[in-house]
């Protein structure tokens, strides 16, 4: 029973919430409309900002001020579509995500081996080996004191390909570009010295880095114990044209694991996980929607994937499609062309169930040998220069990071996926009236902007 005086403090609650509801039913005022504008434009930027930028440094004062103003409701959008954590401290912000498949998914220009990556896990094991033994406080290091720490615990492994020699000039440059791009993100500094005079074993040369604050976030995300998984699915060639679901992601709600491998890319294969494919199908628009709302990106849907698209111009972030800049590149997206129209043709193999082709190493170097012959005066001098078997390797490697191609296995197989038919490409031929070009520009950047592409469905 409610009382008297129990009736007089409901009173004026109930008046302040009618007050605050007819407010909400006034149109909002230009400012206001204006502010709440700005509001969504800056999450977004934040948004796209944790999703794009490995740190976030407090020397980025405006974004990493932008995203400390809104770390609670980007920390709660990520509880609900990812359950990524945003780590953060008084000097570095970064939002720490797990993959659910093994896929090519982020792309670095600065790491381009197997090898720089390996060095770049080596680095951080010596960071945090550093600290553990007590020399944390000082945290310069010689390159030469590194390059033998690595060395020497690369040997003791049982895995003779993980072995670093740098008195090899290609392993000194695996850790060049490892150590450019903790340097680029703020892990390092460079104090004192030439990195490309060690590299080139000039007389007794040294360098003096420095690791940063910064490093310890990565230190502090780097989970032996998910490498070793992901290394041991990656290693096993019995997996390699396997689904790329990696072992315990299954504990993972589907929709967890569609977002996840939407945002880390190139694609969610309705070959690696079914179950996450059909779960993104049954909330299709809203997803698209919210994606649209959070990042400013569109969701692409076809009947075998789903990728995320992006407007030109955006260079980081999922990868989904080539670009026309670079021979090899262009000569991935000829490929993907060739094997385009053997399908539509009906003269190659047919797609199974999942939209992939299984094809083989005679297949590729037979497509290869017919785009070579029709389009290899257009390619750069380096790449008219190389063997068919080498510049196909080099093909093969984009292809894969590109999200196109898995293999080939030791038997010499090759799953295509569904991905390979988004292109349809042709050199422009050239205007009978434009300017002549200067010759001292390369064949290759000639063909950087003569390439056309076409997009199916966007």
């Amino acid at each position: 029973m409610i009382t008297d005086h129990e009736m007089q403090e409901i009173a004026p609650q109930r008046e302040i919430l009618e007050q605050e509801a007819a407010q909400e039913q006034r149109p909002a005022s230009r400012p206001n409309r204006l502010a709440r504008r700005q509001t969504t434009a800056d999450l977004m930027k934040a948004h796209v900002a944790l999703m794009e930028k490995e740190l976030i440094l407090s020397k980025q004062s405006d974004l990493f001020r932008l995203i400390q103003h809104h770390y609670h409701r980007l920390q709660t959008w990520h509880d609900q579509h990812t359950g990524w954590r945003i780590q953060r401290s008084s000097t570095v912000i970064r939002l720490v995500r797990h993959p659910s498949t093994a896929t090519a998914g982020y792309l670095y220009e600065r790491l381009k081996e197997p090898k720089d990556f390996a060095c770049l896990t080596w680095i951080l094991w010596y960071a945090e080996n550093r600290q553990l033994t007590g020399r944390g406080n000082e945290q310069q290091f010689l390159l030469s004191q590194l390059a033998d720490q690595i060395q020497e615990q690369s040997t003791q492994g049982t895995d003779g390909d993980v072995q670093f020699d740098f008195r090899r000039p290609a392993d000194r440059y695996s850790i060049q570009r490892a150590l450019q791009y903790l340097e680029d993100i703020g892990g390092l500094q460079l104090v004192d010295g030439q990195t490309r005079e060690w590299i080139e074993q000039t007389g007794n040369a040294d360098v003096l880095y420095e690791f940063t604050d910064a490093v310890r976030s990565l230190v502090a995300a780097l989970n032996p114990q998910v490498i070793e998984t992901a290394s041991l699915h990656l290693n096993d060639p019995a997996t390699t044209l396997q689904p790329a679901l990696l072992p315990g992601a299954s504990g993972t709600t589907a929709l967890l694991r569609a977002w996840r491998t939407l945002l880390l890319g190139p694609a969610l294969f309705r070959f690696d996980d079914p179950i996450a494919f059909d779960e993104l199908l049954a909330h299709a628009d809203a997803i698209a929607n919210e994606l649209l709302e959070t990042f400013g990106w569109l969701l692409d849907i076809q009947r075998d994937y789903a990728c995320i698209v992006r407007a030109s111009g955006m260079s980081t972030g999922p990868v989904s499609i080539l670009t026309p800049y670079g021979t090899n590149d262009q000569i991935a997206m000829l490929m993907c062309q060739a094997i385009r129209n053997q399908v539509e043709s009906g003269a190659g193999h047919a797609p199974d169930s999942y939209g992939c082709l299984h094809i083989t190493v005679e297949d590729m170097a037979e497509l290869f040998y017919s785009v070579r012959e029709r389009y290899g005066e257009k390619w750069g001098s380096e790449a008219r220069g190389k063997s068919s078997r080498s510049l196909l390797n080099d093909v093969y490697k984009k292809m894969r990071q590109a999200g196109l191609i898995r293999g080939p296995d030791m038997a010499g197989n090759i799953l295509v996926l569904p991905t390979a038919a988004r292109f349809t490409v042709t050199y422009e031929k050239p205007e009978e009236n434009a300017p002549t070009r200067s010759r001292t520009k390369s064949t290759s950047k000639r063909a950087k902007a003569a390439v056309a592409l076409e997009l199916p469905g966007l």
